[in-house]
């Protein structure tokens, strides 16, 4: 019988360490070790010298965007009060504007923005440690020039401290979706004040990297009125990282990148404002953020080479490397990213709602990180592509690819599937 128990013991323990084995090597594909991809000739692109990082972009009007600008990653590390202070900007070609806000607006440490054609409402998710995690929410004004004028703040107990990604508004001006990308928040003074903070807030971030890379889904979306500032969990649907997010034109669906996961699911919107999951599907490159294009597509800052990025050189530094990619150096301080449009195909509507999977996914253009190290967001302007990161300073302009060309002068790769 002794033998017997420890025979079956024996194969459980073998069979956990097949099951770790299968998943450290799944999870390890993620990391795109052996990826090849084109990139941008280094001379058509030119960096915007700016005080911050420009995490996010969003569409303004034809040949114009709105860029919000935020020290992340200082304030990830050090907290808000070190960070220097943010500004939205217009981009209007390669001219790029900080506008005026009429108010009295927090210190701006901007992440995810959305600008509303609908509402002509500029909303934005924004790490102030003083005034607490928001939703900072700015009317566009467009009297002698263009100018914003604070129209409130966001706040909530569900908002963590830095855990908020990105915004999008829901059905009317009266309200917005959020994403959370951080499933325990950051200690105050950010992680600088980790050794100070409550054991169990130690224990969670310390939890942090492990549940990524096994990519356990913990984070949510929430739905706020504006009005009223009450928000509430949106969806049942759980994510590794809920980060760029972005909303159709008839607003009826909203979609959300899951960044760790490569993966972005389709939720449909009920008549009470909560969200269904109708449908998911991977993505070529992880994503970051998000933008619903006039066509129908989605547009996406990528991370086609997470192994150089630097949340995994910062991280989790032992699953970083150093490669040649199209006889480029590809490395941690040298992070390639672009832009990546995301055709859909919409597969039917059921009493949950429209489902959609993808069609083509095509990388209009990569920059090799040289300019720009890493990519969080990417828009196309006029005759440029626009390239924001989440820890790099400035804008990149890059010389929009013709799409008439062949793919191959332009290191352009179409897949009919993400994977």
């Amino acid at each position: 019988l002794l033998s017997f128990a420890m025979s079956v013991c024996g194969w459980a323990v073998l069979a956990v360490a097949v099951a770790l084995g299968y998943l450290v090597q799944a999870n390890l594909g993620t990391l795109a070790y052996g990826k090849e991809l084109g990139f941008a000739a280094a001379e058509a692109c030119a960096l915007h010298q700016l005080p911050t990082p420009c995490e996010d972009l969003t569409a303004f009007r034809p040949g114009a965007l709105f860029a919000g600008g935020g020290d992340l990653w200082s304030t990830f590390a050090l907290g808000s009060e070190q960070a220097v202070a943010g500004a939205i900007y217009l981009v209007e070609g390669t001219k790029v504007t900080p506008l005026p806000i009429l108010g009295e607006p927090p210190k701006l440490v901007l992440h995810g923005i959305y600008f509303s054609a609908r509402s002509r409402r500029l909303y934005g998710v924004n790490h102030d440690e003083a005034t607490g995690e928001s939703i900072e929410v700015f009317d566009v004004l467009e009297e002698d020039g263009v100018s914003l004028k604070h129209a409130g703040s966001i706040r909530s107990p569900l908002f963590a401290n830095f855990a908020l990604n990105d915004v999008v508004e829901g059905a009317g001006k009266d309200e917005v979706y959020v994403t959370e990308w951080q499933a325990a928040a950051f200690p105050a003074g950010g992680k600088r004040g980790l050794s100070s903070a409550p054991l169990e807030l130690r224990l969670k971030r310390a939890l942090s990297s492990p549940l990524t890379f096994f990519k356990v889904p913990l984070t949510r979306v929430f739905r706020c009125t504006v009005s009223t500032q009450r928000c509430s969990v949106a969806s049942s649907a759980r994510f590794v990282g809920a980060n760029g997010i972005a909303i159709s034109d008839d607003r009826h669906t909203v979609f959300v990148n899951d960044a760790p996961a490569q993966r972005l699911t389709v939720l449909a919107r009920q008549p009470d404002g909560s969200l269904e999951e109708v449908s998911s599907f991977g993505l070529k490159h992880i994503v970051d953020n998000l933008e619903m294009t006039a066509d129908g597509a989605l547009h996406a800052g990528t991370i086609p080479f997470p192994y150089a990025s630097a949340s995994v050189c910062q991280e989790a530094p032992a699953l970083s490397a150093s490669k040649v990619v199209s006889g480029r150096p590809v490395s941690c301080g040298a992070q390639p990213g672009g832009l990546l449009e995301i055709g859909l195909l919409g597969t039917g509507e059921s009493a949950r709602g429209k489902s959609f999977v993808d069609g083509r996914q095509t990388d209009i253009l990569t920059h090799d990180g040289t300019a720009l190290d890493g990519v969080s967001s990417a828009l196309r302007v006029g005759a440029k592509v626009v390239l924001g990161s989440p820890h790099a300073k400035g804008l990149l302009f890059c010389d929009a690819p013709d799409l008439k060309r062949s793919p191959a002068e332009d290191g352009i790769v179409d897949t009919r599937r993400g994977s």
